[in-house]
């Protein structure tokens, strides 16, 4: 990114009209992250900066995106705008993330932890697939803890990469299409990401499979390759992804982590994941082992004055979650009695929703241009 000397003098910077910048908490790949607050509560934010100079810029696209999903563990956009040569956005401000929290407890999550986490990252991306998106990029460090009130909710972060799979109104569902380049993070990409084709919900969902056995393990087979070369160390990658057996990947983990690779690496391309089935999966494991999901992780520490709110927490995200499995149920359904192969001859229905048609084919528009941007700009290694 470009350097940001304008923030960093010791002057009074507001963006916004309302929200002052104060330090530097963060750096991403075409992106720095500041501390702020609001000038009339002192509030304490987030503002996301971005150069207008750089080649693909993501961060607006991004502002559209999160207050279009509203949510549980969704970060709030409170403003984004452009502010002299920058594009910014101002949104909650959150704490460590979990590879940050990860490093912090010297590699070592517990199983109970683990199976919390499990849980609620899970219902984020199936709150983001509800909503006709995917995220492309889960990884360890795009998923933060909440702060104050907040600090036991798993919040799922930076969506750069993001991409609509399926269309708004219609439910139509993108073609798959192959010999596109990897986007993503390589270490926890799908098989189906490294062999170059296109990405669909079950490559997120099988990104947090790899992502699990990271925090489980420490490490992932295909890790600390000492291989200089880039295009032989991703052949190598590639070569153990493709070839690696499951109980192999989970060795030494309870069978339900073998059960849920196996369930998500073999869904369809257009298939939808059993959410469901797969929350419910890690929740009997919590039962088996006899834990308490009292939100008390591991770099937590023993807080038992939390146990009422941690319950009352717990109570909510239940509530949320079922919440959104009916309205995805009700959708489905409608959706499965419509007859799509006449969709497009039906003149009556393209007269009545022809604005709304025209916006959404401009929405689509830009989505394909960001998406061509955005594959440019991945992160790979």
């Amino acid at each position: 990114m470009k350097d940001s000397f304008f923030f960093k003098k010791n002057v009074d910077i507001r963006v916004g009209g309302k929200y002052r910048v104060r330090k530097k908490i963060g750096d991403g790949s075409f992106n720095e992250i500041y501390q702020g607050s609001d000038i009339f509560d002192n509030s304490e934010v987030a503002i996301k900066l971005e150069h207008n100079s750089i080649k693909y810029p993501q961060l607006l696209f991004e502002s559209r995106l999160l207050k279009s999903i509203p949510g549980i563990g969704i970060p709030k956009v409170y403003w984004a705008g452009v502010s002299g040569e920058y594009n910014v956005m101002v949104l909650e401000l959150l704490g460590n993330n979990l590879e940050e929290l990860f490093q912090n407890c010297e590699k070592k999550f517990s199983l109970k932890t683990i199976l919390m986490i499990a849980i609620q990252i899970i219902d984020r991306i199936r709150h983001l697939h509800v909503h006709n998106y995917i995220h492309r990029d889960i990884k360890p460090q795009n998923f933060s803890i909440g702060k104050g009130e907040n600090e036991h909710i798993i919040y799922l972060i930076d969506y750069g990469l993001a991409k609509r799979y399926r269309e708004e109104y219609t439910n139509f569902h993108i073609p798959l299409r192959q010999n596109i380049k990897l986007t993503g993070t390589i270490r926890y990409a799908s098989c189906n990401a490294i062999n170059k084709k296109e990405l669909s919900r079950r490559d997120d969902m099988e990104s947090i499979g790899y992502l699990l056995i990271y925090l489980s393990k420490g490490v992932l087979p295909w890790q600390g390759l000492k291989i200089k070369q880039k295009s032989e160390k991703y052949s190598k990658i590639r070569e153990i992804k493709m070839t690696i057996e499951t109980n192999k990947l989970c060795e030494g983990l309870p069978e339900e982590f073998g059960e849920y690779i196996d369930l998500v690496k073999n869904l369809e391309f257009e298939e939808e994941p059993d959410y469901t089935r797969y929350i419910n999966m890690f929740n009997e494991l919590i039962k088996k082992k006899e834990f308490v999901k009292d939100y008390l992780y591991d770099w937590v520490g023993d807080k038992k004055n939390n146990n009422n709110k941690n319950l009352k927490e717990e109570s909510m995200f239940n509530e949320f979650s079922k919440i959104e499995e009916n309205e995805y149920s009700i959708m489905n359904k409608h959706i499965s009695g419509i007859n799509f192969s006449n969709f497009k001859d039906d003149k009556n229905k393209k007269e009545s929703n022809i604005e709304e048609k025209k916006n959404n084919e401009e929405k689509d528009k830009e989505e394909k241009e960001d998406e061509e941007k955005k594959n440019e700009n991945c992160e790979i290694y």
